[in-house]
């Protein structure tokens, strides 16, 4: 069988386009809350789907046990679902605050939470945490995506630690602006004349996944003309 590969956020955008590169090497299984474009999506790749909200406790953990009762296995684990915000920090409600903070955060955890177990019991396995590079940077009414970036960026290098015993290896992906629909479900416009494609930095994953006895821990890329 072949190894099995989870995407979160993998109906649309750098996460579809992960999945669907991925496809014929991995048994990719998508997730997203989003039913209607999952099963599209599930059904133009050729690939595996759960619904599932990453900020729901109860749906990732059922999840993690779909994937553990059908395949028996999870060999990479790629969190890539995540939700953008912007403005002043007083012009955001306290909501806004919660349901990224939610989402971007709480929801890589326990997914990797959920999903640990499993590469355990096969002492291997690679988590690929889809950050950004503003996790390296500050920028103005910005706080609140910045800030779950920078605790993105935090988590993966402990667990990098934490994890290095048991032949688990985590990466964390640094990309810069991407031509992807994460402003747009936001409701906010963007200029996207100069951001990347994201099937070409998909294959900057793939790249990462071939490499066996090598690990790249940090990977940081934008746009040559940006």
């Amino acid at each position: 069988m072949k190894d099995v590969l989870l995407v979160t956020g993998g109906c649309q955008g750098f996460g579809k386009e992960i999945a669907g590169l991925l496809s014929n090497r991995y048994q990719v299984v998508i997730l997203s809350r989003n039913k209607k474009e999952l099963e599209k999506t599930s059904k133009e790749l050729k690939c595996d789907m759960y619904v599932c909200d990453i900020s729901d406790v109860k749906q990732v953990q059922s999840s993690v046990d779909y994937i553990k009762n059908k395949y028996g296995r999870l060999d990479v684990l790629i969190n890539n679902a995540a939700i953008w915000k912007t403005g002043e920090l007083d012009s955001n409600s306290f909501n806004d605050i919660a349901e990224i903070s939610l989402i971007n955060i709480v929801g890589t955890m326990n997914m990797t939470k959920a999903c640990i177990p499993l590469m355990k019991k096969e002492n291997k396995g690679k988590i690929i945490n889809i950050i950004s590079i503003d996790a390296l940077e500050g920028k103005s009414e910005r706080s609140l995506y910045v800030s779950t970036k920078w605790a993105q960026a935090g988590f993966t290098n402990s667990m990098r630690k934490e994890l290095e015993k048991y032949n688990i290896a985590v990466i964390g992906i640094y990309p810069g602006l991407m031509n992807t629909s994460l402003f747009k479900n936001a409701g906010k416009e963007k200029d996207l004349s100069n951001a990347m494609d994201p099937k070409e930095a998909a294959r900057i994953i793939e790249f990462t996944l071939s490499l066996d006895n090598i690990v790249l821990e940090q990977i940081v890329f934008r746009n040559l003309h940006f």
